[in-house]
Protein backbone atom coordinates (compact mmCIF):
# COMPACT_ATOMS: atom_id res chain seq x y z
CA UNK A 1 0.00 0.00 0.00
CA UNK A 2 1.31 3.43 -0.94
CA UNK A 3 1.15 6.72 0.93
CA UNK A 4 -1.82 9.05 0.32
CA UNK A 5 -3.88 6.45 -1.48
CA UNK A 6 -7.55 5.65 -1.12
CA UNK A 7 -8.18 2.21 0.35
CA UNK A 8 -11.32 0.24 -0.56
CA UNK A 9 -12.19 -2.56 1.85
CA UNK A 10 -14.81 -5.00 0.65
CA UNK A 11 -15.71 -8.70 0.73
CA UNK A 12 -17.53 -8.29 -2.60
CA UNK A 13 -15.13 -7.82 -5.48
CA UNK A 14 -14.29 -9.56 -8.79
CA UNK A 15 -13.90 -12.25 -9.83
CA UNK A 16 -17.25 -12.30 -8.01
CA UNK A 17 -19.87 -11.20 -10.53
CA UNK A 18 -22.77 -9.65 -8.60
CA UNK A 19 -23.92 -6.07 -9.03
CA UNK A 20 -22.01 -4.78 -5.99
CA UNK A 21 -18.76 -6.41 -7.15
CA UNK A 22 -19.15 -5.07 -10.69
CA UNK A 23 -19.95 -1.57 -9.47
CA UNK A 24 -16.96 -1.48 -7.12
CA UNK A 25 -14.73 -2.74 -9.91
CA UNK A 26 -15.93 0.10 -12.15
CA UNK A 27 -15.31 2.56 -9.32
CA UNK A 28 -11.74 1.34 -8.90
CA UNK A 29 -11.12 1.55 -12.64
CA UNK A 30 -12.30 5.16 -12.50
CA UNK A 31 -9.95 5.86 -9.55
CA UNK A 32 -7.17 3.53 -10.69
CA UNK A 33 -4.33 6.00 -10.07
CA UNK A 34 -5.49 6.71 -6.51
CA UNK A 35 -7.01 3.52 -5.14
CA UNK A 36 -5.89 0.22 -3.69
CA UNK A 37 -8.17 -2.64 -2.73
CA UNK A 38 -8.18 -4.94 0.28
CA UNK A 39 -10.58 -7.82 -0.23
CA UNK A 40 -11.21 -11.47 0.56
CA UNK A 41 -9.13 -14.23 -1.04
CA UNK A 42 -10.60 -15.87 -4.14
CA UNK A 43 -9.30 -19.00 -5.83
CA UNK A 44 -9.82 -17.41 -9.25
CA UNK A 45 -7.93 -14.19 -8.44
CA UNK A 46 -5.52 -14.65 -11.34
CA UNK A 47 -8.41 -14.24 -13.78
CA UNK A 48 -8.86 -10.64 -12.61
CA UNK A 49 -6.14 -9.13 -10.43
CA UNK A 50 -3.13 -9.03 -12.83
CA UNK A 51 -5.04 -6.96 -15.41
CA UNK A 52 -7.00 -4.75 -13.01
CA UNK A 53 -4.67 -1.76 -13.35
CA UNK A 54 -4.48 -1.00 -9.60
CA UNK A 55 -3.12 -2.88 -6.58
CA UNK A 56 -5.32 -5.57 -5.04
CA UNK A 57 -4.38 -7.19 -1.74
CA UNK A 58 -6.23 -10.33 -0.71
CA UNK A 59 -6.38 -11.44 2.90
CA UNK A 60 -9.14 -12.66 5.23
CA UNK A 61 -10.87 -9.55 6.54
CA UNK A 62 -12.49 -11.11 9.61
CA UNK A 63 -11.23 -13.14 12.54
CA UNK A 64 -12.51 -16.70 12.66
CA UNK A 65 -12.93 -17.03 16.42
CA UNK A 66 -12.24 -13.65 18.01
CA UNK A 67 -15.24 -11.37 18.59
CA UNK A 68 -15.97 -8.89 17.16
CA UNK A 69 -14.68 -10.57 14.03
CA UNK A 70 -14.21 -7.24 12.25
CA UNK A 71 -11.55 -6.26 14.78
CA UNK A 72 -9.08 -7.88 12.39
CA UNK A 73 -9.83 -5.11 9.89
CA UNK A 74 -9.46 -2.49 12.64
CA UNK A 75 -5.97 -3.80 13.36
CA UNK A 76 -5.11 -3.68 9.65
CA UNK A 77 -6.27 -0.09 9.34
CA UNK A 78 -4.29 0.95 12.38
CA UNK A 79 -1.18 -0.78 11.08
CA UNK A 80 -1.36 1.13 7.80
CA UNK A 81 -2.52 4.44 9.27
CA UNK A 82 0.19 6.44 7.49
CA UNK A 83 -0.39 4.90 4.08
CA UNK A 84 -3.89 6.06 3.18
CA UNK A 85 -5.85 9.29 3.40
CA UNK A 86 -9.39 7.94 3.09
CA UNK A 87 -11.14 4.59 3.62
CA UNK A 88 -13.92 3.39 1.34
CA UNK A 89 -16.12 0.58 2.68
CA UNK A 90 -18.92 -1.24 0.89
CA UNK A 91 -20.88 -2.61 3.87
CA UNK A 92 -22.20 -0.70 6.87
CA UNK A 93 -21.72 -3.82 8.96
CA UNK A 94 -19.17 -5.07 9.63
CA UNK A 95 -16.67 -2.96 7.70
CA UNK A 96 -18.20 0.39 8.48
CA UNK A 97 -17.78 -0.53 12.14
CA UNK A 98 -14.11 -1.30 11.53
CA UNK A 99 -13.60 2.06 9.82
CA UNK A 100 -15.35 3.87 12.68
CA UNK A 101 -13.30 2.26 15.43
CA UNK A 102 -10.05 2.63 13.50
CA UNK A 103 -10.83 6.31 12.98
CA UNK A 104 -10.75 6.90 16.73
CA UNK A 105 -7.06 5.95 16.72
CA UNK A 106 -5.95 7.09 13.28
CA UNK A 107 -8.21 10.05 12.55
CA UNK A 108 -8.65 8.79 9.00
CA UNK A 109 -12.08 9.62 7.51
CA UNK A 110 -14.20 7.07 5.69
CA UNK A 111 -16.98 6.85 3.10
CA UNK A 112 -19.67 4.17 3.25
CA UNK A 113 -21.27 2.74 0.11
CA UNK A 114 -24.62 1.15 0.97
CA UNK A 115 -26.77 -1.29 -0.98
CA UNK A 116 -30.16 -2.84 -0.43
CA UNK A 117 -29.48 -6.02 1.52
CA UNK A 118 -26.71 -4.30 3.46
CA UNK A 119 -29.12 -1.66 4.76
CA UNK A 120 -31.80 -4.18 5.70
CA UNK A 121 -29.33 -6.34 7.65
CA UNK A 122 -27.96 -3.29 9.47
CA UNK A 123 -31.48 -2.51 10.69
CA UNK A 124 -32.25 -6.08 11.79
CA UNK A 125 -31.98 -5.43 15.54
CA UNK A 126 -31.90 -2.41 17.87
CA UNK A 127 -28.22 -3.04 18.65
CA UNK A 128 -27.22 -3.20 14.99
CA UNK A 129 -29.40 -0.24 14.12
CA UNK A 130 -27.78 1.92 16.83
CA UNK A 131 -24.27 0.98 15.69
CA UNK A 132 -25.14 1.55 12.02
CA UNK A 133 -26.60 4.96 12.84
CA UNK A 134 -23.35 5.96 14.54
CA UNK A 135 -21.27 4.65 11.63
CA UNK A 136 -23.28 6.48 9.01
CA UNK A 137 -23.51 9.76 10.89
CA UNK A 138 -19.75 9.90 11.46
CA UNK A 139 -18.87 9.03 7.87
CA UNK A 140 -17.54 11.75 5.61
CA UNK A 141 -20.13 10.63 3.09
CA UNK A 142 -22.83 8.00 2.65
CA UNK A 143 -23.33 6.82 -0.92
CA UNK A 144 -26.54 5.04 -2.05
CA UNK A 145 -27.15 3.41 -5.42
CA UNK A 146 -30.70 4.78 -5.85
CA UNK A 147 -32.97 7.54 -4.63
CA UNK A 148 -35.24 4.92 -3.06
CA UNK A 149 -32.37 3.47 -1.03
CA UNK A 150 -31.24 6.94 0.03
CA UNK A 151 -34.73 7.65 1.35
CA UNK A 152 -34.76 4.35 3.24
CA UNK A 153 -31.38 5.07 4.83
CA UNK A 154 -32.53 8.55 5.85
CA UNK A 155 -35.74 7.23 7.39
CA UNK A 156 -34.12 4.26 9.15
CA UNK A 157 -30.91 5.82 10.47
CA UNK A 158 -31.61 9.55 10.52
CA UNK A 159 -28.86 10.37 8.02
CA UNK A 160 -29.63 13.57 6.15
CA UNK A 161 -26.75 13.94 3.68
CA UNK A 162 -26.66 11.04 1.24
CA UNK A 163 -25.17 11.12 -2.24
CA UNK A 164 -26.92 9.04 -4.90
CA UNK A 165 -24.45 7.46 -7.31
CA UNK A 166 -26.11 5.09 -9.73
CA UNK A 167 -24.36 2.00 -11.08
CA UNK A 168 -22.65 2.83 -14.34
CA UNK A 169 -21.69 1.29 -17.61
CA UNK A 170 -17.97 1.32 -18.27
CA UNK A 171 -16.76 1.71 -21.82
CA UNK A 172 -17.14 -1.63 -23.55
CA UNK A 173 -17.53 -2.94 -27.04
CA UNK A 174 -21.15 -3.80 -27.75
CA UNK A 175 -21.33 -7.05 -29.68
CA UNK A 176 -23.46 -6.77 -32.84
CA UNK A 177 -26.75 -8.64 -32.81
CA UNK A 178 -26.38 -11.96 -34.64
CA UNK A 179 -28.79 -13.18 -37.29
CA UNK A 180 -32.04 -14.32 -35.64
CA UNK A 181 -32.48 -18.03 -35.13
CA UNK A 182 -36.26 -17.90 -35.47
CA UNK A 183 -36.97 -18.08 -31.75
CA UNK A 184 -38.20 -15.32 -29.46
CA UNK A 185 -35.39 -15.16 -26.92
CA UNK A 186 -35.73 -14.16 -23.28
CA UNK A 187 -32.79 -13.55 -20.96
CA UNK A 188 -32.29 -13.27 -17.21
CA UNK A 189 -28.87 -12.46 -15.73
CA UNK A 190 -28.98 -12.79 -11.96
CA UNK A 191 -28.08 -14.83 -8.93
CA UNK A 192 -30.34 -17.84 -8.68
CA UNK A 193 -32.26 -16.72 -5.61
CA UNK A 194 -36.00 -16.56 -5.07
CA UNK A 195 -36.45 -12.81 -5.25
CA UNK A 196 -35.04 -12.54 -8.78
CA UNK A 197 -38.24 -14.04 -10.19
CA UNK A 198 -36.97 -16.95 -12.28
CA UNK A 199 -39.82 -19.15 -11.01
CA UNK A 200 -42.40 -16.58 -12.08
CA UNK A 201 -40.98 -16.59 -15.61
CA UNK A 202 -41.05 -20.38 -15.76
CA UNK A 203 -44.65 -20.42 -14.56
CA UNK A 204 -45.61 -17.82 -17.17
CA UNK A 205 -43.99 -19.84 -19.96
CA UNK A 206 -45.70 -23.02 -18.83
CA UNK A 207 -49.08 -21.26 -18.71
CA UNK A 208 -48.62 -19.83 -22.20
CA UNK A 209 -47.60 -23.12 -23.73
CA UNK A 210 -50.56 -24.94 -22.19
CA UNK A 211 -52.69 -22.41 -24.04
CA UNK A 212 -50.84 -23.07 -27.29
CA UNK A 213 -48.99 -19.74 -27.14
CA UNK A 214 -45.30 -18.75 -27.12
CA UNK A 215 -44.36 -22.11 -28.58
CA UNK A 216 -41.31 -20.80 -30.45
CA UNK A 217 -39.45 -19.34 -27.52
CA UNK A 218 -36.10 -19.75 -25.76
CA UNK A 219 -35.22 -18.68 -22.22
CA UNK A 220 -31.54 -18.27 -21.28
CA UNK A 221 -30.67 -18.10 -17.58
CA UNK A 222 -27.20 -16.77 -16.76
CA UNK A 223 -26.01 -16.98 -13.18
CA UNK A 224 -25.59 -19.39 -10.32
CA UNK A 225 -26.97 -19.66 -6.83
CA UNK A 226 -28.77 -21.74 -4.21
CA UNK A 227 -32.03 -22.03 -6.16
CA UNK A 228 -30.50 -23.77 -9.18
CA UNK A 229 -31.57 -27.31 -8.21
CA UNK A 230 -35.11 -26.14 -7.45
CA UNK A 231 -35.37 -24.28 -10.75
CA UNK A 232 -34.05 -27.25 -12.71
CA UNK A 233 -36.65 -29.47 -11.07
CA UNK A 234 -39.32 -26.94 -11.95
CA UNK A 235 -38.21 -26.93 -15.59
CA UNK A 236 -38.51 -30.72 -15.71
CA UNK A 237 -41.91 -30.77 -14.00
CA UNK A 238 -43.29 -28.14 -16.37
CA UNK A 239 -41.85 -29.82 -19.46
CA UNK A 240 -39.72 -26.82 -20.42
CA UNK A 241 -36.48 -28.69 -21.07
CA UNK A 242 -36.41 -27.65 -24.74
CA UNK A 243 -37.12 -24.03 -23.86
CA UNK A 244 -34.89 -23.23 -20.87
CA UNK A 245 -31.09 -23.33 -20.77
CA UNK A 246 -28.97 -22.79 -17.65
CA UNK A 247 -25.55 -21.31 -18.40
CA UNK A 248 -24.08 -20.69 -14.95
CA UNK A 249 -21.57 -17.92 -14.46
CA UNK A 250 -19.99 -16.60 -17.67
CA UNK A 251 -17.23 -14.12 -18.47
CA UNK A 252 -17.93 -10.66 -19.85
CA UNK A 253 -17.39 -11.67 -23.47
CA UNK A 254 -19.90 -14.51 -23.24
CA UNK A 255 -22.32 -12.30 -21.33
CA UNK A 256 -22.22 -9.79 -24.16
CA UNK A 257 -23.17 -12.53 -26.59
CA UNK A 258 -26.22 -13.45 -24.51
CA UNK A 259 -27.36 -9.83 -24.40
CA UNK A 260 -26.77 -9.47 -28.14
CA UNK A 261 -28.95 -12.39 -29.19
CA UNK A 262 -31.80 -11.76 -26.74
CA UNK A 263 -35.06 -10.00 -27.63
CA UNK A 264 -36.28 -9.15 -24.12
CA UNK A 265 -34.63 -8.99 -20.71
CA UNK A 266 -36.92 -10.29 -17.98
CA UNK A 267 -36.35 -10.15 -14.23
CA UNK A 268 -39.59 -9.77 -12.22
CA UNK A 269 -37.95 -9.21 -8.84
CA UNK A 270 -39.79 -9.74 -5.59
CA UNK A 271 -39.86 -7.25 -2.74
CA UNK A 272 -37.88 -9.33 -0.26
CA UNK A 273 -37.89 -7.86 3.27
CA UNK A 274 -34.13 -8.43 3.65
CA UNK A 275 -32.49 -9.11 0.28
CA UNK A 276 -33.64 -5.90 -1.39
CA UNK A 277 -32.92 -5.03 -5.02
CA UNK A 278 -31.34 -1.60 -4.66
CA UNK A 279 -31.24 -0.74 -8.36
CA UNK A 280 -30.26 -3.47 -10.81
CA UNK A 281 -27.14 -2.91 -12.93
CA UNK A 282 -28.22 -5.71 -15.27
CA UNK A 283 -31.13 -3.59 -16.50
CA UNK A 284 -28.64 -1.01 -17.75
CA UNK A 285 -26.43 -3.68 -19.28
CA UNK A 286 -29.44 -5.05 -21.15
CA UNK A 287 -30.47 -1.55 -22.22
CA UNK A 288 -27.05 -0.96 -23.76
CA UNK A 289 -27.97 -3.78 -26.15
CA UNK A 290 -31.33 -2.14 -26.91
CA UNK A 291 -33.25 -4.72 -24.90
CA UNK A 292 -36.50 -3.67 -23.25
CA UNK A 293 -36.84 -5.03 -19.72
CA UNK A 294 -39.80 -6.58 -17.97
CA UNK A 295 -39.68 -6.19 -14.21
CA UNK A 296 -41.87 -5.44 -11.21
CA UNK A 297 -42.84 -2.39 -9.18
CA UNK A 298 -40.06 -2.45 -6.57
CA UNK A 299 -38.54 0.81 -5.37
CA UNK A 300 -35.07 1.30 -6.81
CA UNK A 301 -35.81 -0.97 -9.75
CA UNK A 302 -38.21 1.63 -11.11
CA UNK A 303 -35.26 4.01 -11.34
CA UNK A 304 -33.50 1.53 -13.61
CA UNK A 305 -36.51 0.70 -15.81
CA UNK A 306 -38.96 3.44 -16.81
CA UNK A 307 -42.40 1.93 -17.34
CA UNK A 308 -43.66 2.39 -20.88
CA UNK A 309 -40.45 4.07 -21.98
CA UNK A 310 -37.54 1.61 -21.55
CA UNK A 311 -39.53 -1.46 -20.55
CA UNK A 312 -42.61 -2.65 -18.73
CA UNK A 313 -43.04 -2.53 -14.96
CA UNK A 314 -45.63 -5.00 -13.69
CA UNK A 315 -47.43 -4.64 -10.34
CA UNK A 316 -46.15 -8.00 -9.08
CA UNK A 317 -44.88 -11.43 -10.13
CA UNK A 318 -48.29 -12.74 -11.22
CA UNK A 319 -47.56 -15.40 -13.91
CA UNK A 320 -50.75 -14.68 -15.89
CA UNK A 321 -49.95 -10.99 -16.26
CA UNK A 322 -46.33 -11.79 -17.05
CA UNK A 323 -47.38 -14.35 -19.68
CA UNK A 324 -49.63 -11.80 -21.37
CA UNK A 325 -46.88 -9.18 -21.37
CA UNK A 326 -44.42 -11.60 -22.97
CA UNK A 327 -47.02 -12.54 -25.57
CA UNK A 328 -47.74 -8.90 -26.37
CA UNK A 329 -44.08 -8.05 -26.88
CA UNK A 330 -43.50 -11.14 -29.00
CA UNK A 331 -46.32 -10.05 -31.31
CA UNK A 332 -45.62 -6.31 -31.40
CA UNK A 333 -42.19 -6.04 -32.94
CA UNK A 334 -42.48 -2.28 -33.50
CA UNK A 335 -43.23 -1.54 -29.86
CA UNK A 336 -40.50 -3.86 -28.64
CA UNK A 337 -37.90 -2.19 -30.85
CA UNK A 338 -39.06 1.27 -29.78
CA UNK A 339 -38.74 0.38 -26.08
CA UNK A 340 -35.31 -1.06 -26.77
CA UNK A 341 -34.13 2.02 -28.65
CA UNK A 342 -35.28 4.27 -25.81
CA UNK A 343 -33.58 1.99 -23.29
CA UNK A 344 -30.29 2.20 -25.16
CA UNK A 345 -30.51 6.00 -25.38
CA UNK A 346 -31.16 6.30 -21.65
CA UNK A 347 -28.39 3.83 -20.74
CA UNK A 348 -25.90 6.04 -22.56
CA UNK A 349 -26.32 8.65 -19.81
CA UNK A 350 -25.16 6.25 -17.07
CA UNK A 351 -21.46 6.67 -17.69
CA UNK A 352 -18.88 6.11 -14.97
CA UNK A 353 -17.52 9.60 -15.56
CA UNK A 354 -20.94 11.08 -14.87
CA UNK A 355 -21.77 8.94 -11.85
CA UNK A 356 -18.42 8.52 -10.08
CA UNK A 357 -17.51 12.10 -10.91
CA UNK A 358 -20.00 13.07 -8.19
CA UNK A 359 -17.54 11.67 -5.63
CA UNK A 360 -14.55 13.85 -6.51
CA UNK A 361 -15.33 16.72 -4.10
CA UNK A 362 -15.29 14.23 -1.20
CA UNK A 363 -12.06 12.40 -2.03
Amino acid sequence: MNQNKLLLITPDFPPLTGGVARTLSSLCSFLKDEVEVLCEPNAAWQSFDPSAGYPIYRSPLLFTWIFPRWWKTVRTLRSYRDRYRLILVSHVLPFGAAALFAQKKTGTPYIVFVHGMDVRLAAASPRKRALARKILKRARLVVANSQALAQEVAATFGVTEILVVYPCLSAALVIPKPAPDGRFRLLTVARLVKRKGHAAVLSALSLSRRQGLLLNIAYDIVGEGPEEATLREMVAELGLQEVVAFHGRVDDAALGEFYARADVFVMPVGNDPVDKEGFGLVFLEAARYALPSITTNVTGVTEAVVDGETGIVLPDQDPERLAQTLLDLSRDNERRLLLGARARKRAASFTCEQQFGKLKPYL
